[in-house]
């Protein structure tokens, strides 16, 4: 069985965490820090509470995860729900995702509109609309997947989405994320900016940071954005999205405050920042 092991100092169990400076703690010495105990698992398992035959985006996103090309970089089905949770919440107008991969946190986001009452198109007042910055290139075989996809993905995505009855939420912009999304500047701007942004792309530190700067100048004060993958110690290493999260407001040209996200049942991390100045 997959357990994550909870990391505390053994003397700290009546009291909370703190240093005499007051200063934070290192993340690793941090409750709820992850550390993986056990075999990894080898597919999601979509919750049999969710799976409702009377809503049919609930039977698409079923069928997308039972497939072997979603794991293990698609969202889990608990970190969906987050997902899921802040945009029925927030009820962004205009999303931007970058990395939409085989689609799964694109439908969590889509049906998220829907189930909030929005409709399709930012351009009314109820109107809202995901933008999908992708390469929509090859999947090869990696770690803990052996399915691959070599041609035809943004096809397959667009299908999936049909299927679901999401895709009139979803535009499509096929390219690399930081050529494509400063051509979209302008149109974004004109929907009234960008109050959501889940970048989940590359992962390098010059890619992350690539795509952080591509969206940022048209990200409204207040608005968001959601990174994936924030702990490198679990996720093979990739260090852009940890990057973004400490040095945001060195990087960036606005002001943030953030919180950091734990994730079941693999803890790959979420880092949430909202612009505030």
């Amino acid at each position: 069985m997959f357990t994550l092991k909870r990391s505390r100092p053994a003397d700290a169990a009546a009291t909370p965490d703190t240093t005499a400076g007051g200063g934070p703690l290192p993340r690793d010495q941090l409750r709820f820090f992850p550390r993986n105990d056990g075999p990894h698992p080898t597919r999601w398992a979509f919750p049999a509470w969710l799976d409702n035959p009377g809503v049919r985006w609930l039977q698409a996103l079923k069928e997308l995860y039972a497939m072997p090309i979603a794991f293990p970089a698609s969202l889990s089905p608990e970190a969906g729900l987050m997902l899921h949770g802040l945009i029925r919440n927030l009820q962004p107008r205009v999303i931007v995702e970058v990395g939409s991969f085989c689609s799964v946190s694109t439908h969590w986001m889509a049906a998220a509109l829907r189930e909030a009452g929005r409709t399709p198109g930012a351009g009314t007042p109820d109107g809202a609309e995901i933008h999908c910055f992708d390469d929509f290139g090859p999947i090869h075989k990696g770690p803990w997947r052996d399915a691959e996809m070599l041609e035809g993905r943004l096809e397959f995505v667009k299908e999936r989405l049909e299927k679901a009855g999401l895709i009139d939420f979803v535009r499509f912009h096929k390219g690399l994320s930081w050529e494509t999304l400063p051509t979209a500047r302008d149109d974004l701007a004109r929907l009234g900016g960008v109050d959501f942004a889940f970048i989940d792309g590359d992962h390098s530190v010059p890619g992350a940071t690539a795509d952080f700067h591509a969206v940022e100048p048209v990200l409204n004060t207040g608005g968001y954005v959601l990174l994936h993958d924030t702990f490198p110690e679990q996720c093979g290493g990739h260090m852009g999205p940890r990057h973004i999260l400490d040095h945001a407001d060195t990087i960036g040209q606005g002001r943030y405050e953030q919180v950091e996200l734990y994730l079941s049942p693999l803890n790959y991390g979420m880092g949430l920042m909202r612009r505030i100045g």
